[in-house]
């Protein structure tokens, strides 16, 4: 086993650039597994629909959706996947 004796203040930069690298992967592993959630209008302009319309999904179970007292919102993923869902690949090749 090799002793390696480093000086108080190399020390202490080495901790501390330890927590901030620590520090910056939790952030972006926080931020790959947060939920991005969307408002109607928000939603609705995603998709290039009126809000009307965003309602008429969400009454036919179309799009899921949380209710906040009287606010909804959309989870982005989910209209992603909808989107996929309803996907049309070509059926022609293009030139």
């Amino acid at each position: 086993m090799e002793v390696v004796v480093l000086h108080n203040e190399a020390f202490k930069q080495l901790q501390q650039n330890t927590f901030i690298y620590m520090k910056k992967l939790m952030e972006e592993e926080r931020k790959k597994t947060a939920i991005e959630w969307l408002d109607s209008t928000e939603a609705a302009a995603l998709l290039k629909i009126s809000r009307r319309t965003l309602q008429t999904w969400r009454d036919e179970g179309l799009i899921g959706f949380s209710q906040v007292v009287g606010k909804i919102y959309y989870n982005r993923e989910e209209i992603d996947r909808l989107l996929l869902k309803h996907h049309h690949k070509p059926f022609r090749a293009v030139a």
